[in-house]
This record gives structure tokens, C-alpha cells and sequence, in this order.
């Protein structure tokens, strides 16, 4: 029960920090190309990651299925926030691509993980 409990706080207090990542102002001066799409990407495959435990608490079937769906309602969440409560951050569909690009290939992981262990 204390491991359930320690999982749900990680994983709310990780969804808090894309919260506040994604409305504070963030001045950037690098040459990378399209870095903020690989940022993007990587956070929602540690989302996807970090949500699964708890989610598998509640749903013992289809909890992969359930952790893809929240971190896609939770991307478009966000963008929704940047683009109406925000004036100096943008609504990007590129950035829901990028987030649900992550959450596929920590969904996949996932099941690979999975199913090599019951093998």
C-alpha cells in the first residue's frame, strides 16, 4: 500500500511540474533543431512511464491503453492551457504530435517489458 501511495505522489507531483513547465515563460537561445519537439517527446515518454504503476493499481487490463489515452488528453490539456491562459506561449499541434510520439514509445517499452517478463 505505501509503494501504491509512493507512486501516485510521483507521478501527480511529475504531472504539477509539466503543469508549471508549461506555463512559465522560457527564453531559449540554442541552434538545435526542433529541440523543443525532443523535450516534448521526452517528457511524456516519462509521464507514460511514471503513470503506469498507479494507473495499473486501478486497471489491471488495459492499464497501457489507459496511461496512452491520459498522457494524450493530458499533451492536449496543456496546449489548451498555453494557448488560452498564456500570452507569450502558443497552442502547437506539433507539440501533440511530439508528446504522443514519447507516450508511443514508452507505451511500447512498456509492453515489450511486459511481455519479456511473463515469457
Amino acid at each position: 500500500m505505501v509503494k501504491a501511495k509512493t507512486n501516485l505522489f510521483i507521478a501527480l507531483s511529475f504531472s504539477v511540474l509539466i503543469i508549471f513547465a508549461s506555463l512559465i515563460k522560457i527564453e531559449s537561445d540554442t541552434n538545435i533543431i526542433h529541440i523543443d519537439k525532443i523535450i516534448h517527446s521526452g517528457i511524456y515518454f516519462v509521464f507514460c512511464i511514471i503513470w503506469y504503476a498507479p494507473i495499473r493499481e486501478l486497471f489491471k487490463k488495459q492499464a497501457l491503453l489507459y496511461v496512452f489515452l491520459f498522457s494524450i488528453f493530458y499533451g492536449i490539456l496543456m496546449e489548451l492551457f498555453q494557448g488560452n491562459l498564456t500570452s507569450y506561449r502558443n497552442f502547437e499541434l506539433e507539440d501533440i504530435l511530439s508528446n504522443i510520439i514519447g507516450s508511443l514509445i514508452a507505451c511500447g517499452f512498456l509492453f515489450l517489458k511486459n511481455n519479456i517478463k511473463k515469457s
